[in-house]
């Protein structure tokens, strides 16, 4: 009582202070009210009561709509925001995968209903249904949201994944796959466009399907993944978008994170992250550094079956791999008001790598071959970004600029047999070497504008230009030869969504584009010799057909309709035309090793885009029990793009067999795919996932560029809370045997495993986990094919090879928490799946 006497006493004082203004001619200062208030209350599933934890709590000012303060739910659900001004809020509560409950307005004053210490009582929340623009999510690790046109999934809630890198993360994604070398595929594609904070980065190279395990998953807050975008996005990767947005800080004042992992074989990795949100400004910074030890083994068996004789090439690869990265991310973002957000963010990182490859020739007996191969350079981010929202809910600007570039020096030669790693290395005198320089630059300007018509329609508008620029520079035995290639695309599109009745809605788009390509290569001196081995000569070949140029415009139609069955039931219908451009990887016309000629592979200067046009059917559901999704697709393609054509060349007497890209004829492909996540018991998550497709190639001029492929793989994950205990993880992947136009690819699984211990209230969490559990995890192919030989007799070539990337691993991961958690988010962004959130949605950045 005497508690509640002097609060009130207080009040009174206050009220006495502010009529003293106003009797100064002094504008009232709401200010000046005390801090006595109290909003407590419990929040609760509404379906069986249990306490929801960690579901975010805002507290609203009515006078402008703005956050005053904030909190989270505890274990129980409860919270307790104290302190509170006099005065009249509402309260918003969320969480992923639940409808947002909003609470007001309350009167927190003496003498009002609840007065100054407002009690809500048990608050409960609905389980979401699937909208047009809302999210489900299958809770627990990991964590996926589901929305109607794409996949997102929390990479923090995956144990398996702590210490790891992004592709580590890309694995634990429904019908996402990456092979042992690193490339990515959805749904068996590997045309797939890879983005970071919606853009390309020179993290990735500005390479839109490149390799990611240089980017540590401590910076990553979440991946996003649409498999059949709009026309409001980039055309580029057939196979779809995965876009990898980095942790950006949300929370109120001082706060962040650090992580170490050790472990077998030298691998470390250790990262932390500061973010300082004060009034208007939100400062951040993230930091890490990896040291990513691999040791790969393998066998290659190669038969030349000819009418009367056999000859066989035997050997064992050994590859130890050395990569060293360090990488650093500072943002800001500056509030101007409640509608206007600038955002400046800068990322750097650097990389070391050294791989050592022995190739042991068994069969001729011809002993070991040893190369080194360093690649050393570094990578730049610039990106700036206004947001302005209106009062009219969907009405929203956004103007974007991102400049990206990165720098690479590569040196490859062969080294005597008893070099060991780590010492001085001689050079062999008449072995091979080459050193290539290699610049990238991204230059990214868009704009996007969404403006409502009532409330059924809605009408989006934007453009977007890339400039894009590589140069390689290569010094092959001192012969100097150069690689450019420039590519401009300027784009406008818009879209219209229409609901059409309260279960219909219709969404159309038109994509239009002006791409101008241009490559040349060239030796540098015009007094250089003729050829004067195989990989000259393929060189030359280049130099000859140089320079080309392949200027185009293109629209790019895009239709959806989607209709809802029930609340929680829908089913999507959609149509777009997609584009495969070129990769850079594919273009450059130097080869990838020249150390190693019975296997060469380069890339085509001169290949043109592929075009698809792709028909999807989705269906959705979701209940408290489980969530379910599936879908079926086609796909028409021309001017195919395949990296399986086989040329043979004569140098000298000498036959060989070179492996390059080029355009085929047309292809057709069906592709399949199911996931379904079980929460039968609260403290047990399992996903299960399959995909399978069906490709066929037809109509080139060449035989070995037709045929037909089908596979099918999967992922599994299943995790169990034991509460106050800890937390275990289990993940696999499948892969079913595969045939291809001359062979087939055996089937393959592996397993992780990861266990958890959290300790000082969630605050540090310790992880023990072992990749590839099984020791399985390997790439295995056998081809059968007809060669007919230029010089010779004919003969049938087979192939039986196998690949290890790395060893079964135990590592240990740390990760702390420090600061205070409480979340401070602007009232018009919705956090998950809104517009602007996190520096990256995909909502607008193509």
């Amino acid at each position: 009582m005497k508690s509640s006497f002097f609060k009130h006493l207080l009040y009174i004082l206050a009220i006495s202070v502010a009529i003293a203004q106003r009797g100064n001619n002094r504008e009232f200062d709401p200010s000046m009210m005390p801090k006595i208030g109290i909003i407590q209350g419990t929040v609760l599933d509404s379906l069986n009561g249990e306490p929801i934890e960690y579901a975010s709590v805002s507290i609203i000012s009515e006078a402008d709509k703005t956050i005053v303060t904030g909190g989270l739910t505890k274990a129980d659900g409860s919270f307790k925001i104290e302190e509170l001004r006099l005065g009249r809020y509402s309260v918003a509560i969320q969480f992923i995968g639940y409808e947002k409950k909003e609470i007001g307005p309350l009167n927190v004053f003496p003498g009002e209903r609840g007065g100054i210490e407002q009690k809500l009582g048990n608050i409960g929340l609905r389980i979401s249904a699937i909208q047009m623009e809302t999210v489900d999510v299958i809770e627990d690790a990991p964590a996926y949201i589901q929305t109607i046109d794409k996949q997102i999934f929390n990479v923090d809630k995956s144990l398996t994944v702590a210490g790891g890198t992004a592709e580590d993360a890309l694995k634990k994604i429904p019908n996402v796959d990456v092979d042992i070398d690193g490339n990515i595929s959805l749904r068996g594609d590997q045309n797939v466009t890879i983005l970071i904070d919606g853009k390309p980065s020179g993290m990735t190279h500005g390479d839109r399907r490149a390799m990611v395990d240089n980017i540590p998953a401590a910076m990553i807050d979440r991946v996003e993944v649409i498999s059949n975008p709009s026309a409001k996005y980039d055309p580029d990767g057939m196979g779809g978008i995965i876009n990898i947005i980095l942790k950006r800080g949300i929370f109120e004042g001082f706060n962040g994170n650090t992580s170490l992992s050790a472990g077998e074989y030298g691998k470390l990795n250790g990262s932390g992250m500061l973010n300082y949100r004060v009034g208007n400004w939100n400062l951040t910074g993230n930091g890490s550094y990896r040291l990513g030890n691999r040791f790969g083994d393998g066998s290659r068996l190669f038969n030349y079956v000819y009418t009367d004789s056999t000859r066989t090439l035997n050997q064992n690869t050994l590859t130890i791999h050395e990569p060293e990265s360090i990488s650093f991310r500072l943002g800001a973002d500056y509030y101007l008001g409640s509608k206007n957000t600038f955002s400046l963010t800068s990322t750097f990182e650097s990389h070391d790598k050294r791989d050592r490859t022995v190739i042991d020739y068994i069969q001729p007996a011809y002993g070991e071959r040893n190369s080194v191969e360093w690649d050393k350079g570094s990578t730049m981010d610039l990106s700036f970004r206004y947001d302005r929202d209106f009062d009219e809910q969907e009405r929203d600007f956004v103007f974007d600029i991102t400049y990206n570039a990165s720098v690479d020096e590569e040196i490859e030669e062969e080294v005597e047999e008893e070099d060991e790693i780590g010492e001085e290395h001689h050079h062999v005198e008449d072995g091979a070497h080459s050193h290539s320089d290699e610049k990238n630059s991204n230059i990214v300007i868009l704009s996007d504008y969404t403006h409502p018509f009532g409330a059924k329609t809605i009408l989006e508008t934007g453009f977007k230009s890339t400039i894009k620029k590589f140069n390689t520079d290569l010094d092959y035995l001192y012969l100097p030869f150069a690689y450019n290639y420039q590519e401009d695309v300027h784009a406008a599109y818009a879209t219209l969504s229409h609901k059409i009745t309260d279960k219909l809605g219709l969404k159309l788009g038109a994509r239009a584009e002006q791409v101008n390509t241009d490559a040349s290569v060239k030796r540098n001196s015009p007094t250089s010799p003729d050829s004067v081995n195989v990989f000259t000569a393929i060189i030359d070949t280049a130099i000859a057909a140089s320079p080309f140029s392949n200027p185009y415009f293109q629209i790019y139609p895009s239709a959806f309709l989607l209709y809802d069955i029930s609340k929680n039931t829908k089913i999507q219908f959609g149509y777009s035309k997609r584009v495969n451009r070129p990769r850079r990887r594919a273009l450059n016309p130097f080869p990838r090793s020249i150390t190693d000629d019975s296997r060469i592979r380069n890339g085509n200067p001169f290949l043109r885009p592929e075009y698809s046009d792709v028909l999807e059917f989705n269906f959705f559901t979701n209940t408290k029990m489980m969530t379910f999704n599936t879908g079926l697709s086609y796909k028409r393609a021309t001017d195919m793009i395949q990296w399986w054509d086989r040329d043979m060349v004569v140098i000298g007497n000498e036959e060989y067999e070179i492996l390059t890209a080029d355009n085929a004829g047309s292809a057709e492909q069906f592709v399949g795919h199911a996931m379904v996540n079980f929460r039968m018991m609260p403290f047990v998550n399992l996903t299960l996932n399959a995909y399978g497709w069906n490709s066929r190639t037809f109509g080139s001029g060449e035989p070995d560029l037709n045929g037909e492929s089908r596979g099918i793989g999967g992922f599994g994950n299943m995790s169990l809370t034991v509460p106050g205990i800890a937390k275990l993880e289990l993940t696999s992947r499948f892969r079913g045997k595969m045939k291809i136009t001359y062979g087939h690819i055996p089937a393959n699984a592996t397993f992780d495993i990861a266990i958890q211990k959290s300790f000082f209230d969630r605050r540090l969490n310790v992880t023990l986990k072992i990749n590839d559990l099984t020791n399985s995890g390997k790439f295995s192919i056998y081809t059968e094919q007809e060669i007919e030989s230029i010089i010779g007799e004919n003969y049938t070539q087979t192939m039986d090879a196998w690949r290890k990337r790395d060893r079964r691993t135990l590592s240990l991961v740390l990760n702390y928490n420090f600061g205070k958690l409480e979340q401070k988010r602007r009232w018009n962004r919705e956090g998950m799946g809104g517009r602007g959130g996190g520096g990256g949605m995909m909502d607008m950045d193509y």
